[in-house]
């Protein structure tokens, strides 16, 4: 059974090892980063990272569970190493996989934003903006869309002081809320 100072002890290595992949990328060392990537993920999950990639993302939440609670510091920590990856993946001519890096990175920050892991902060918006931008929209998984439904809703209902500070219209927004729900639809009516 994992132990809240063994998990301490892998955040802090995967840090170590994320800070490390992110000078590669800054060199434009983007294979070596790539390989310090999943070198992080594997560290932060205790799990091969080629296996981690073919979990469901409900698997992945689960391995992030501790004493049966989302653990909201290595769930933030994964989506960035997952939008980090995104970025090389595409840097590299990889937009397949940057996608699916993108999409798993979203659906992490929505994850750990929605069950009160953390704070809707500007700096968590634009990550999820970012991620939402670059996800692929209509070839988004349905539990992703969901997630992304409700955090647009919930924003819809933030400050105009807020949205301003974060850099988003509401009328744009609304859209995007209007536009998802729309495709949403038939599976919301069920």
């Amino acid at each position: 059974m994992l132990t809240e100072d063994y998990i301490m002890r892998m955040i802090a290595q995967a840090i170590a090892v994320l800070l490390t992949a992110l000078g590669l990328k800054r060199s434009g060392r983007y294979r070596e980063a790539l390989q310090s990537f999943d070198q992080a993920i594997e560290t932060l999950l205790g799990l091969n990272a080629n296996l981690a990639k073919q979990l469901e993302d409900r698997a992945l939440l689960d391995l992030l569970t501790f004493q049966g609670a989302l653990d909201g510091e290595r769930v933030l920590l994964l989506a960035d190493i997952y939008r980090e990856q995104a970025e090389v993946f595409s840097l590299t001519g990889q937009p397949e996989n940057s996608r699916l890096a993108s999409q798993r990175s979203l659906r992490l920050y929505l994850e750990a934003w929605l069950a009160g892991k953390t704070e809707l902060s500007v700096e968590l918006v634009h990550k999820i903006e970012t991620q939402r931008r670059l996800a692929g929209g209509a070839t988004m998984p349905v539990e992703t869309s969901l997630g992304l439904l409700d955090y647009l809703e919930r924003l819809l209902q933030s400050s105009d002081t807020f949205l301003a500070e974060a850099g988003i219209s509401r009328p744009s927004l609304a859209t995007a809320f209007s536009d998802l729900k729309a495709n949403l639809a038939p599976l919301l009516d069920e």
